[in-house]
């Protein structure tokens, strides 16, 4: 299977893709909004009827390139005030897919639409997406395993998904000491797929562990794109991974390099989104049906 074609959904996760070259309809049904608890500005859906904002989540495909995902095997050393920056997250390729290289202009619209919104001069130039001869484009994504809990105002602690944290090691170091430091809430979750077809030709989603994926996997994210402030009074961009399934294993071989980051993840609120798939096995999410396209079909786009 090549990366043009494979398992797609048509749901209410856009598709980044589409942002670009529909931009005025996108912005016509949604808007930028800023948040004080904790300080963030983010895209939410366009709601008049006083309902709380739903934040919009993005679907993006492509290629596996660098991973830092669960399980957690041993405790990382560093001091206690750095747990809220120790993320999972991965790097995508779309090894010359023009739907991929419309992901990435699509971002470039999502960050000016920020930058107009934000006082000129204060967002800085972001690291979300690496572009190059097409090929080696690639488009970064994270997100927190914990919130500080004086940042976490009205969200409420979750148990981490099966194969996170097998040996509690983040659970115990959010209690470190019995000092009830951090959450892992709905906003630091990150969920695993995998998809297959059944005997009537339908797409299945089954929830997996994040050790089944690999560097040269063909994967679908789903991400959303928040705006937090920073030192100085700057403000700064962040793609923020939601879910990530397996379209393809073992699509291409290629060597898995480290994953390295100097940016914090955002802030988190307790903002409403919808992430996953409405035919997933488990009854557990209200999520959206899914068909079989082309990664570059117009139906995709």
């Amino acid at each position: 299977m090549s990366i043009e074609s494979g398992y797609g959904y048509d749901n209410e996760h856009i598709r980044l893709s589409r942002v670009a070259s529909t931009e005025t309809l996108f912005w016509d049904k949604h808007k930028i909004q800023q948040f004080s608890s904790p300080a963030s500005w983010r895209i939410v859906a366009r709601d008049e009827s006083g309902k709380d904002a739903e934040e919009v989540v993005f679907s993006v495909r492509g290629m596996i390139h660098a991973r830092d995902l669960p399980p957690i095997k041993a405790k990382p050393r560093m001091p206690s005030h750095k747990y809220k920056f120790m993320r999972q997250g991965v790097t995508l390729v779309g090894l010359g897919s023009p739907t991929f290289t419309r992901a990435l202009d699509a971002i470039e619209n999502i960050y000016s639409h920020f930058d107009r919104h934000l006082q000129e001069g204060t967002l800085d130039k972001h690291s979300t997406t690496v572009q190059g001869d097409g090929v080696s484009d690639e488009l970064n994504m994270w997100n927190r395993y914990f919130t500080p809990l004086r940042e976490a105002k009205g969200m409420q602690a979750i148990p981490f998904l099966p194969g996170v944290d097998p040996s509690d090691i983040l659970y115990n170091m959010a209690h470190e000491d019995n000092n009830y430091r951090y959450i892992h809430s709905e906003d630091n979750q990150v969920q695993y797929f995998t998809s297959h077809r059944d005997d009537k030709g339908i797409i299945r989603y089954e929830r997996c562990q994040p050790h089944m994926f690999r560097a040269g996997d063909l994967v679908e994210a789903q991400l959303s794109f928040v705006v937090i402030p920073v030192k100085g009074g700057r403000r700064k961009m962040l793609a923020v991974l939601r879910s990530l399934a397996l379209i393809k294993g073992n699509f291409k071989k290629t060597e898995s390099r480290p994953y390295t980051s100097e940016s914090p993840m955002p802030k988190v609120t307790s903002i409403k989104r919808r992430s996953g798939y409405a035919n997933e096995t488990s009854t557990e999410q209200k999520r959206q049906k899914t068909d079989y396209m082309r990664i570059d079909s117009e139906t995709l786009n």
